[in-house]
């Protein structure tokens, strides 16, 4: 574990040292054609909606991961380099233990409020991180506004 996370802090911070001219580009997305229900049995409909719906949160869970990333690169480098440390001083039996113990206490009354108000915190911070900057591009129309 520790030295995957050396790795991870210098290939971010090699990362930031060679591209620091590259913008992240601006995603296009085009609306998706409409449907007919008619013509798919009810079944299928339901199971690839379901499945574009994974795609789509798994999606955004990687793009906010990486803006995550390279809006932190120095910070995210420093942490990895700290779990390190972690790792490398601290026995593995006392982290799986302390692991343990914070999950098995989680929802004891001393515990719940400040637990929920903390998964709370942490839901409203993850929906307020934008996955990406995108620019909805709508089919352009042959008439023109007057």
């Amino acid at each position: 574990m520790p030295c995957i996370f050396i790795i991870l802090a210098c290939l971010i911070l090699w990362h930031k040292h060679w591209n620091k001219r590259k913008q992240l580009e601006v995603f296009k997305v085009t609306p998706p054609p409409a449907r007919n229900p008619v013509e798919q049995p009810l079944l299928l409909q339901e199971t690839i909606s379901q499945f574009e719906t994974l795609v789509q949160e798994g999606n955004i869970v990687l793009l906010k991961l990486r803006v995550l990333l390279f809006a932190l690169l120095p910070r995210a480098a420093l942490v990895l380099i700290i779990l390190t440390i972690v790792f490398v001083l601290v026995p593995l039996n006392s982290i799986i233990m302390l692991v343990f113990l914070e999950v098995y206490t989680r929802e004891m009354p001393l515990r719940k409020a400040s637990n929920e108000k903390l998964i709370r915190r942490l839901k409203e911070w993850w929906v307020r991180i934008p996955a990406a900057p995108v620019q909805l591009i709508k089919p352009e129309d042959d008439k023109k506004k007057k």
